[in-house]
């Protein structure tokens, strides 16, 4: 172990997570980048935290825990809470989500595009009365917001929903309040963006005197932040939101910014010429870009006030000329490799997507005093330390195994069935269908069909004919819709089993457990790869131009994540039994080996039904 304590706030531990704990001990100690690859039941939670906050207590640091959904942050808060229970450390947390979730401005909280500008308005223009409230602006109103927000800030260790409650009865700004509270914060549990996101990064840290160096970050779902980190920075512009923007602008009588929607028309349309009747997507090359940066360049900030002058005007929530501000803003602020794309979907696009996760992620890891990035699904690991731009010398990486006993998984590769589209015949997908079919017959229980894209499952499905209770996911679901879906599958469990139809790479196949009875097989049906398009070419060049290694980082790897990812629903206890099957004789592949964990192990057959039956007979 580390040359310090680590407050480890359970009775027992497994040898495989002491291992853990103890590698990211030593780690963070002698400040590198750690990446690793810890399947589920290692707990990764508290085997990162309870290092990190044990040394940052030590050493006076912070340590910011990035989750990619919020309903991740509970677990991290709980443990934080154990640890203070059973050593009584005094560890101070803040839970902190984005400020548009944190508002509780009647208006300000039911704005969609544009709500950051709105909400920076609003405060410059004194109308925010829980912005007042907390901050003041006169010395006699900064005294009262100091007495009145008093309490609140030594509310430590609760959740943001029970934060904004308090600040609901006090009339205080949920967000101002969270970070003031950073300063003396311990632990702060937040999304990807507050840390990567230069902007909201500075506001975070600056005004409590905390530079990046003080900071140990813990990334948690590793394998999604350079996606992430490229959505992040991704915009488009629609040729119908210019039309209403201006529109918007003529409204309220700005000649100047109607002029400029339209001249941003006509820009767009010129663009549009690239396309044609077979070709619906295309490359803008620098000219390109470049002419339109020449036409929008300063004037976001007369976009942005034409807009707050509508929604006075018309008392909306929302405006299309924020949505082209919005757009403006990405565009001064876009990174070198940026491929820009005119593209049409039911009207014009241009469209910003980064190309390069590393221009955002390298600038955390190389000040941070030390990071930990893991994941279930982090292979290979030198892949990830290379597209986030990890320093080669900082870093170090590490597979762990599955703490799960082997015998209570089985892993079947089914070699005669693929989903390669040269191979696409009708009599390929009703052999998909049948051995779908066989499977499900053999299990006991509930079992996840999760096909490579939505298309597959619609081709698929109509030929399924199972004599079970049969769910699907669709296209479009609301959160409310889906888990519905998903509590009405895991009920049919306790019965004969039911089958869920799902996709593989979309919300169900990742950070939903079905434990037990709720889940007895998974069937991943072909490899899903992504579409074949301007941009994934685009990724595959960029990568083979960087590392020489384009279709590994941008085709293959990803897509066996997402399979893997999957197929994991499976088996999330040390008591689990199931099975999974892998429907795609690619699977077996050689060249497909190193995306793989070391301990996985699968048995090849053209009749995974037999196989299926044998292991839930024993």
């Amino acid at each position: 172990m580390a040359n310090y304590q680590v407050f480890f706030p359970y009775d027992t531990m497994r040898l495989e997570q002491k291992q853990l704990m103890e590698d990211i001990a030593k780690s963070i100690a002698e400040k590198k980048t750690f990446l690793a690859h810890a399947p589920t039941g290692l707990g990764k939670t508290v085997s990162s935290l309870a290092p990190a906050l044990s040394y940052a207590l030590k050493e006076g640091k912070k340590v910011f825990f990035l989750t990619p959904k919020i309903s991740q942050h509970e677990i991290v808060l709980e443990t934080a809470q154990l640890m203070n229970k059973k050593f009584n450390l005094g560890i101070r947390t803040i839970d902190l989500v984005g400020k548009k979730q944190m508002c509780i401005d009647p208006f300000l909280s039911r704005v969609g595009y544009g709500f950051y500008e709105a909400c920076s308005k609003k405060k410059k223009d004194k109308q925010c009365k829980y912005y007042n409230n907390t901050r003041g602006f006169t010395p006699k109103q900064k005294a009262i917001a100091n007495r009145r927000k008093a309490d609140i800030l030594k509310k430590y260790n609760c959740s943001h929903d029970q934060l904004k409650d308090l600040c609901l009865m006090k009339e205080l700004c949920p967000y101002e309040i969270t970070l003031e509270m950073v300063k003396k914060a311990d632990l702060i549990i937040c999304d990807y963006s507050h840390l990567f996101n230069e902007d909201i990064r500075e506001a975070i840290l600056a005004p409590a005197g905390i530079v990046l160096s003080d900071c140990i970050v813990i990334v948690d779902e590793a394998h999604n932040l350079a996606s992430r980190l490229r959505d992040m920075l991704s915009s488009e512009l629609d040729m119908s939101v210019v039309e209403k923007a201006g529109k918007e602008a003529k409204n309220v009588g700005d000649f100047d910014v109607e002029f400029l929607m339209t001249d941003i028309g006509k820009e767009i349309m010129g663009l549009g010429k690239k396309l044609s009747l077979d070709r619906g997507e295309a490359v803008l090359g620098f000219e390109d870009i470049d002419l339109f940066k020449r036409v929008v360049k300063g004037k976001s900030e007369a976009v942005s006030e034409a807009a707050l002058k509508y929604m006075a005007k018309t008392k909306t929530e929302g405006s299309f000329l924020l949505h082209v501000d919005e757009f403006l803003t990405d565009l001064s602020r876009e990174k070198e490799n940026t491929l820009h794309l005119i593209e049409r979907r039911n009207g014009l696009r241009v469209s910003i997507n980064p190309m390069d996760a590393s221009e955002i992620a390298a600038d955390v890891f190389g000040n941070a005093h030390s990071a930990v990035l893991m994941s279930g699904t982090l292979l290979p690991l030198k892949m990830h330390a290379d597209i986030l731009g990890v320093d080669g010398k900082k870093a170090i990486m590490k597979e762990y195994k599955s703490p799960f006993d082997p015998k209570n998984r089985l892993n079947i590769f089914v070699n005669k069935t693929t989903t390669k589209y040269s191979s696409r015949s009708d009599e390929q997908i009703e052999e998909i269908a049948d051995v779908i079919e066989k499977v499900i017959s053999k299990v006991p229980g509930n079992t996840i069909v999760f096909f490579p894209s939505f298309e597959m499952m619609e081709r698929i499905s109509p030929l399924l004919r199972i004599k079970r209770k049969v769910l699907k996911q669709e296209r479009e679901m609301s959160a409310t819709e889906r888990t519905n879906l998903i509590h009405n599958f895991k009920l049919l469990g306790s019965s004969f089993g039911g089958v869920l139809l799902a996709v593989s790479g979309g919300s169900i196949a990742e950070g939903i457990d079905f434990p037990g009875e709720h889940l007895l097989c998974a069937i991943i049906v072909g490899i899903p790869f992504a579409k074949v398009s301007v941009e994934s070419e685009a990724m595959i060049r960029f990568f083979d131009k960087k590392f020489a290694n384009g279709w590994d980082y941008a085709y293959n790897a990803p897509a066996i994540a997402k399979a893997v990812q999957a197929a994991g629903r499976v088996i999330r206890t040390e008591t689990d039994r199931g099975v999974c099957v892998f429907l795609d004789q690619r699977f077996a592949e050689e060249r497909y080996k190193k995306f793989y964990p070391l301990d996985f192990a699968a048995k090849i057959t053209k009749e995974p039904e037999k196989l299926v039956e044998e292991f839930f007979k024993n």
